[in-house]
């Protein structure tokens, strides 16, 4: 009886690796044998509302159309501008903008000439950063385009240009890009084509499972697929790369919620290790990625797009909940993103950067241990000791009367 059973086991296991490989078989609708050994994150179902992933925790919590009304409604109510607001300034111009974010001349330079047997991380905006260690440049979540939507004339508009840009003659070879998930803040269809005429198939993306077709449709063909905890091995380099677990979602068109997966990814080379965390709530996984994968001598971690908390939480960690991440992991440093570019929830935009100092006190971590960086700015880290003094947020503002 335990070798029949072991045998359909086995062959069930192997059926779901076969068909998950097959492009024209929708493996959505296996049979229940099969999902019984898919991973806990997986379903062997689909319906136009929940497709072929899900969240695995019970710090997981659905949110419905009604629930966006509901929010949509209490933000009117409360005055809420959709466009973004600073603290003690419901009505910034773009001068206030400026000054509240003030962006950094990137040093090309230090781009250029990385310092070895160290990480050196730039942030260009939001959650898009330019990675760099053991010979590499990565790009994380690259967004350049003004608008976080599926149209470029309307939708949630930049506060802060990018730091950089794409076509600039002094920019590295960007030798992979790291894409989180398919939100129009974290996959921009304009960027993607400007990386991908700029760099061609020199380029590897590295995607959660269910988006590889997206990309093909583009044009781009030099995509690597990763399930949770999946890890290869980045050509004619040291480095692995491992997609690992989120407490998120996708959706790029009503039809298509959850039909891709998302993740974050740790950067493993011989002597450094990085993480960038995507977008996710506060769930038991950071705590595992921090045994297996950690510690990282760098972590980019997100601390915006928290409020209001009710309808946020399952997705969005706070800044509280970000140093509590920064902890899980194992991180020696990390640096803030997904804040102050684009106006997407209910906190004051320039709230997440004051914030973190103070949380950051109260953990009893090192001031430098999580900090928010100025766009265009550039840390450099090894073994736990920041090696520069980067230029950070927040600035002093005058109050307004």
């Amino acid at each position: 009886m335990k070798l029949l059973v072991g045998g359909l086991a086995a062959a069930a296991a192997a059926v779901a690796v076969w068909a998950m490989a097959q492009p024209g078989l929708d493996s959505h609708r296996l049979p229940n044998i099969v999902e019984s050994v898919l991973p806990p994150h997986h379903r062997s179902t689909s319906t136009w509302w929940h497709g072929r992933f899900d969240n695995p925790w019970p710090t997981w919590e659905e949110r419905s159309f009604s629930d966006v009304l509901r929010w949509n409604r209490e933000r009117r109510k409360a005055g809420v501008p959709t466009d973004g607001y600073l603290e003690g300034n419901m009505a910034p111009s773009p001068a206030d903008f400026a000054a509240a974010f003030p962006t950094h001349p990137v040093d090309w330079a230090a781009l250029n000439n990385p310092p070895a047997n160290s990480v050196q991380v730039t942030w260009v905006g939001h959650s898009t950063f330019l990675l760099q260690l053991e010979g590499l440049t990565l790009l994380t979540d690259p967004v350049f385009s003004q608008r976080c939507s599926p149209v470029q004339w309307m939708g949630p508009k930049r506060v802060v240009p990018p730091a950089l840009d794409i076509s600039h003659p002094d920019l590295p070879k960007v030798d992979a890009v790291l894409l989180s998930h398919n939100h129009y803040d974290h996959l921009d269809k304009g960027s993607v084509l400007q990386l991908n005429a700029r760099f061609g198939e020199r380029l590897r993306w590295y995607v959660p499972l269910g988006m590889q077709g997206w990309f093909a449709n583009r044009g781009v063909s030099n995509v690597v697929e990763l399930d949770w905890w999946q890890q290869v091995a980045h050509p004619g380099s040291s480095v692995q790369v491992a997609l690992t677990p989120a407490q998120h979602w996708s959706m790029r068109s009503p039809l298509s919620r959850k039909a891709s997966l998302w993740g974050g990814y740790a950067v493993l080379g011989a002597n450094t290790r990085a993480w960038f965390a995507g977008d996710s709530g506060y769930a038991p996984c950071f705590q595992e990625i921090g045994e297996r994968l950690g510690p990282f001598d760098l972590s980019i971690i997100p601390t915006g797009a928290y409020e209001p908390r009710w309808f946020m939480k399952p997705q969005h960690i706070n800044v509280e909940e970000a140093v509590q991440v920064h902890r899980d992991v194992r991180s020696m440093r990390s640096v803030a993103c997904h804040h102050a570019t684009f106006s997407l929830t209910d906190e004051a935009m320039d709230e997440p950067a004051k914030l973190l100092p103070g949380e950051v006190a109260k953990a009893k971590l090192p001031p430098d241990a999580f900090v928010s960086l100025r766009h265009g700015a550039t840390l450099v880290t090894a073994g736990g000791a920041t090696l520069n003094q980067p230029p950070l947020l927040p600035v002093s503002l005058p109050v307004q009367p």
